[in-house]
């Protein structure tokens, strides 16, 4: 053997011979163990700002929040939950954009968010309200488990599955209620003036339709509550039928329309217009633009449609793309009702493995003629403002409100109570004589006691009475089916609408604040061109502002 083969070490695998010098192993090996020490020694010495290797991504700066991380893993006083902390610091990251239309949502709020891009979610089908302290069903949806268990308009839920829901507010009855299909909820319930007796529900897929239509004094109202799967099926079918029953004046009604799905709101507009015209702009960070374009043809349906658009302060994102692209494509339109929202953005969906999803704003949108709404709104060609009664404080059983009182609630007693049939000649904040015995006499036509004041019992029914004659007497849509058939003039229809709105100051609710609301949609969307989505809903502060004085909403 000579000296070169006695300074080689050999390594045979798989047939294959590897010949390595000996002294280079050596020096190979040297190599790396002292590497190895300096990369320790320099690790050590960075000390105060450890960063921690998340993947390959060793960016500086989130080494505060990787030391915080540790800090708190390794020290705290106690076992900590180290998702929560991971969680809590995306929501907080995402809350720092400032932005009320971005948002992180965890597994649960992911779901809820998924059933309102649908309209689908599992439930016993039934709308529910809060009147006072009371949980009170407004309407069991037909067809729904509610409807076939005998659950009626009126009926005021005091417990469900054992627990009372004295306290509760709708919100945290809603997710008592619903629940996985198949499964049962037993609904304790107060009917008129009978004891509590016990309904069992048996839970069920429930589909909250978008779109609904009916013909009054010969004009079709359309009104799209919101843009979400299918809405343009539902839209194009009411379009259809209003065609087929010879009705050439069509009101689409978007008031209170959170918005919803982006790309249903352009297949909207493509019922109107032809193949290939603009519907709207997406403008990125850069100012780069996207030209959005209609990809279907115009429904032959509405070829010979006069049309109506109504919105008010509620009409928002999608509901906004529509309005703005028919005020810019069809000068025959119509807008009627107050300036809308004004949400000029729109947001993307980014699912994780772990069925999270972010929200974030992306893009704003403009209009097709290049116009920017964000708070600013769409002010409507004829300006038809809510009565006054629409606008009345909601009253708590607690409070007492009595003669000789001063105050600005007290207007809102003596517009519900005119607006009821009971005159009142003056409109101060001052609880006069007159008032008192207006109180009394709906006291006496309530069955309560007539003590002239203005709590409990008499607050309840007052506003119960008051709510339902908001529902079954719309005005904003009466004075717009007015004006279209040729009973008022534009300028007459819009003073008929000034003067019944005197006496209660109107406040816009300001766009970046919007009240918090609770909606069993809550939004907005999946991304692409489909995954692009338009709206807010309904996540936190984006529900659209309600004027009714009570809340209301999808229970299941």
């Amino acid at each position: 053997m000579n000296e070169d083969q006695k300074d080689k070490k050999s390594v045979e695998g798989g047939g294959r011979r590897i010949s390595i010098n000996l002294f280079w192993f050596i020096i190979i090996m040297l190599t790396a163990v002292i590497a190895t020490a300096v990369v320790t020694a320099l690790s050590l010495e960075a000390g105060s700002e450890k960063a921690v290797n998340v993947g390959t991504d060793t960016r500086s700066e989130f080494a505060k929040l990787y030391n915080v991380y540790d800090t708190i893993t390794s020290e705290y006083y106690t076992d900590v939950d180290r998702n929560a902390l991971i969680e809590s610091s995306i929501e907080g990251m995402v809350e720092g954009l400032d932005d009320p239309y971005s948002e992180y949502m965890n597994k649960d709020e992911t779901a809820e968010f998924q059933e309102s891009v649908t309209g689908d979610f599992e439930g016993i089908g039934a709308e529910v309200m809060q009147e006072g302290s009371k949980i009170i069903i407004t309407s069991p949806m037909k067809g729904s488990p509610a409807e076939e268990a005998g659950l009626e308009p009126g009926d005021q839920i005091v417990g469900v599955d054992g627990e009372s829901t004295e306290g509760m507010t709708t919100h945290e009855a809603v997710q008592l209620i619903r629940g996985e299909k198949g499964t049962d909820v037993v609904l304790s319930i107060v009917r008129g003036e009978g004891e509590p007796m016990d309904i069992t529900v048996t839970r069920d897929t429930i589909h909250i339709e978008s779109v609904t239509y009916e013909v009054i004094d010969d004009v079709a109202h359309i009104s799209v509550n919101r843009f979400q799967e299918g809405t343009t099926k539902e839209f194009e079918d009411s379009l259809n039928r209003a065609a087929e029953e010879e009705v050439e004046d069509v009101i689409i009604d978007f008031r209170y329309n959170p918005g919803g799905l982006l790309d249903e709101a352009v297949s909207m507009i493509s019922q109107f217009v032809e193949k290939g015209q603009t519907a709207l702009y997406l403008e990125d960070n850069s100012g780069e633009r996207t030209e959005i374009v209609t990809e279907n043809e115009a429904n032959p349906s509405t070829e010979d449609m006069n049309v109506y658009i109504l919105i008010n302060e509620g009409s928002a994102s999608a509901s906004e793309v529509f309005t703005g692209a028919m005020n810019d494509l069809n000068e025959d339109v119509t807008i009627a009702g107050t300036r809308s929202f004004g949400k000029g953005v729109v947001q993307r969906t980014q699912e994780f493995g772990d069925n999270s999803m972010l929200k974030y704003t992306n893009t704003k949108w403009l209009t097709p003629e290049g116009n920017w709404i964000h708070e600013e709104g769409i002010t409507p060609d004829i300006e038809l403002v809510n009565p006054d009664y629409y606008r009345v404080d909601m009253l708590s059983e607690e409070e007492v409100y009595a003669e000789g009182q001063t105050n600005e609630t007290v207007t809102s007693i003596k517009v519900a109570l005119d607006t009821l049939g009971y005159e009142i000649s003056d409109f101060n904040t001052t609880f006069t004589p007159e008032l008192t015995t207006a109180v009394m006499n709906f006291q006496s036509e309530q069955g309560l006691e007539q003590t002239g004041d203005v709590t409990g019992e008499t607050s309840t029914a007052l506003m119960s009475e008051l709510r339902q004659y908001i529902n079954e007497n719309d005005a904003q849509l009466s004075y717009l089916i007015d004006y279209i058939n040729g009973e008022y003039s534009e300028e007459e229809i819009e003073q008929r609408a000034s003067e019944n709105a005197e006496h209660i100051e109107i406040e816009r609710p300001e766009p970046e604040e919007d009240g918090e609301g609770q909606s069993e949609e809550s939004s907005e969307e999946s991304a692409e061109e489909g995954s692009t989505e338009e709206d807010s809903s309904p996540s936190e502060g984006q529900d659209a502002p309600e004027e009714e004085s009570s809340e209301e909403q999808d229970a299941e």
